[in-house]
């Protein structure tokens, strides 16, 4: 095995740590299936993620979504 070492935020280990209480295993655990699930493609399929309804009524594309995400998701900034 090798050892790989990150950073997360304080919100982002809390989550982790609630995921991985809730599905009774391991941070370590958790870590290693997210990463081969995203590595390998896999999809879980009842994850909310693919279960749940937008959470936004409105449709249509945005040719700059990744450049402007922010302002389209939280408004326009001071």
């Amino acid at each position: 095995m090798k050892v790989v070492q990150t950073t997360l935020t304080e919100e982002e280990h809390k989550l982790l740590e609630e995921y991985a209480r809730r599905k009774s295993k391991s941070i370590k655990e958790v870590l290693r299936e997210a990463v081969r699930n995203v590595v390998e493609g896999r999809v879980v399929p009842d994850d909310p993620v693919f279960s749940m309804p937008p959470s936004s009524k409105r449709t249509g594309k945005r040719d700059n979504g990744s450049v402007e995400h922010d302002r389209y998701l939280y408004g326009a900034t001071p």
